[in-house]
C-alpha cells in the first residue's frame, strides 16, 4: 500500500529542507533533522518512567523485582528501531509488555513502550494499521492478567494496597488501568496518523513547488527563445538585405553603398545591445524592466530601419494613444518586428507594405446596457464586434506575389516566430492570424486586449504615412 516516509534529511526529496513550511526551528526542528537522537530520547523517557516502579516491585516481590528492570531495559533497546521496523518492533514490545505484566501486574509504565511503537505504525502505515495493530496488541499484552490471582497467592500485596486502598480488591484496581492504556494506544495511533497526513501535505507542497519551478523554467526558456529569435532573425534579415543592396550599388554609387554599410554596422550594434540586455538579466537576475525595452524604443525607429533595408513601408495609427505598459509595448513591438522581418525575408516583388495600428476603446457601460435592453447579451455583442473590452488591432500587409501567382521564398526558420507571436498575444487574451492576403501578398492580424493606462508610451511615439 503506502511506502514509509523518509525520516533522515538525506533521504528527503531534493529541496525538502529549503521549503519554508518544513524548515522547523528550535528543539523540534533539531530532533526532526536528527531522528536517531530522538529515538534515544524516547528510550530514555521510557526508562525514566519505568524506573520509579522498581521500588514498589522490590517491596512486593523482593529480589524477583530485578526481572521487571530487565524487561524494561529490553523494551527500551527495542524502541531504538521503532521507525526502521515498526511492525517487528511492535511484536517484540508486545511480548515484552506481556512479560512485564506477567512478572508484576502493577508496574506503572506498562504499555507505554507499546504506545510509542503504535505511534510509529500510525506515522508510517496510517490510522487503519495503527488501530488494527495497536488495539489488539495492547489487549494481547494484558492477557497475563488472567493469572493475577496466582500472583497474589505467591507474593504479598503490600505497597499497592496502601496506594490503591479505595478499591475493594487488587483485581479491581487493574480495570481502569487497562481501559486507560487501551485508549492511550488508540490515541497514539491517531497522533501518528495526524503527523503522517501533515508530512504528506508537506511533500505535496514540495512536489507542487518543484513542478511549478519546472513550469517556470520552461516558460523562461521559451521567453528567452522568443527574445533571441526576434533579435537575431530581425537583425540578420535587415543586415543581409542591406548587404545585398550595398553589393548592387557599390560600383555606380560608392557613397550610397557606404551609407548602407553604415546601416549594416548600426543594425549589428543594436542587435548586440539587445542580446546583452537579455543575457544580463539571465546572469544578474535584475533589470527586468529595462530588458523589456528593445534597443529601438520608438516604433518609428523600427520603421525607419526597415525602410533603410528597402521596404516601401507606410504606417497608419487610429484611436487614442496606446497604454504606457512596458510588457504590452514589447508585445506590440515584437509582433510588428517579426511581421516586417518575414516580409523582408520571404516577400517577392513587394511594392507596398502597410502597418495599421487601431486602438478601439470599446463600448461604455451605458452603451452595453442599451444593447442589452435591445436583446443582445454580452456573447452576442462580442460576436457582432460590439465587445465592451478595449482592443488593439495590429494589421501588417504586403502586396507581394501570392502563392497562386508566384512563390514566396522557402522558409528557412523553424516556425518559432509565428508561434512566438501567438504566445505573446495570448498574454493579453488575444490571437494572431498569419496567412495569405485577400488578393495578393501576406497578412498578419493580431488582436490584443491592452492593460489600462492613461499616459502615452515613448515606444509608440511618432506616426508616418
Amino acid at each position: 500500500m503506502s511506502t514509509t516516509p523518509p525520516e533522515t534529511p538525506a533521504e528527503q526529496p531534493p529541496g525538502w529542507q529549503d521549503l519554508g513550511l518544513v524548515r522547523r526551528r528550535g528543539m523540534r526542528g533539531w530532533f526532526r533533522r536528527h531522528p536517531r537522537t530522538m529515538n534515544v530520547v524516547v528510550s530514555a523517557i521510557y526508562l525514566l518512567f519505568s524506573a520509579w516502579t522498581l521500588p514498589s516491585a522490590f517491596i512486593d516481590m523482593g529480589a524477583h523485582g530485578w526481572w521487571v528492570g530487565v524487561v524494561q531495559v529490553i523494551i527500551a533497546v527495542v524502541l531504538l528501531f521503532r521507525h526502521r521496523w515498526p511492525l517487528g518492533t511492535a511484536a517484540v514490545v508486545m511480548l515484552g509488555e506481556a512479560a512485564g505484566v506477567f512478572i508484576y501486574p502493577w508496574q506503572g509504565s506498562q504499555m507505554l513502550g507499546l504506545c510509542f511503537v503504535v505511534y510509529c505504525i500510525g506515522l508510517h502505515r496510517g490510522l487503519t494499521w495503527g488501530l488494527g495493530v495497536g488495539l489488539p496488541a495492547t489487549l494481547a499484552a494484558y492477557l497475563p492478567l488472567l493469572r493475577v490471582d496466582a500472583w497474589l497467592d505467591r507474593y504479598e500485596f503490600n505497597y499497592w494496597e496502601e496506594v490503591f486502598g479505595v478499591y475493594s480488591s487488587p483485581q479491581e484496581s487493574l480495570v481502569p488501568l487497562v481501559i486507560i492504556m487501551v485508549l492511550s494506544a488508540g490515541i497514539a495511533a491517531g497522533i501518528g496518523a495526524a503527523v503522517r497526513r501533515g508530512r504528506s501535505h508537506e511533500r505535496e507542497i514540495l512536489e507542487w513547488a518543484g513542478h511549478t519551478r519546472q513550469l517556470a523554467q520552461v516558460a523562461e526558456r521559451n521567453r528567452i527563445a522568443r527574445e533571441m529569435h526576434d533579435v537575431v532573425a530581425h537583425s540578420l534579415s535587415v543586415m543581409i538585405s542591406l548587404a545585398d543592396g550595398a553589393r548592387v550599388v557599390v560600383r555606380r554609387d560608392p557613397e550610397r553603398a557606404a551609407e548602407v554599410l553604415h546601416e549594416v554596422s548600426s543594425t549589428g550594434r543594436t542587435a548586440l545591445a539587445d542580446m546583452r540586455r537579455v543575457i544580463g538579466v539571465l546572469k544578474q537576475g535584475d533589470g527586468v524592466d529595462q530588458a523589456l525595452r528593445p534597443a529601438q524604443e520608438s516604433l518609428e525607429e523600427l520603421y525607419e530601419g526597415f525602410r533603410q533595408a528597402g521596404l516601401p513601408l507606410t504606417v497608419t495609427m487610429q484611436g487614442p494613444p496606446l497604454p504606457d505598459d512596458a510588457a504590452f509595448g514589447l508585445t506590440v513591438h515584437r509582433i510588428i518586428q517579426e511581421s516586417l522581418t518575414n516580409v523582408l525575408r520571404y516577400g517577392r516583388q513587394v511594392s507596398a507594405v502597410e502597418v495599421r495600428i487601431e486602438h478601439q476603446p470599446g463600448r461604455t457601460a451605458e452603451e452595453v446596457e442599451e444593447l442589452r435592453a435591445q436583446g443582445l447579451d454580452e456573447q452576442e455583442q462580442a460576436a457582432l464586434g460590439m465587445s465592451s473590452a478595449r482592443q488593439v488591432v495590429l494589421t501588417i500587409t504586403d502586396d507581394g506575389l501570392s502563392p497562386e501567382v508566384g512563390h514566396r521564398a522557402p522558409s528557412v526558420g523553424s516556425g518559432q516566430g509565428v508561434r512566438g507571436m501567438n504566445e505573446r498575444a495570448a498574454f493579453y487574451n488575444g490571437s494572431v492570424y498569419a496567412g495569405p492576403g485577400r488578393h495578393r501578398g501576406w497578412m498578419v492580424r493580431a488582436v490584443l486586449e491592452p492593460p489600462p493606462s492613461s499616459s502615452t508610451p515613448s515606444w509608440a511615439s511618432g506616426e508616418s504615412g
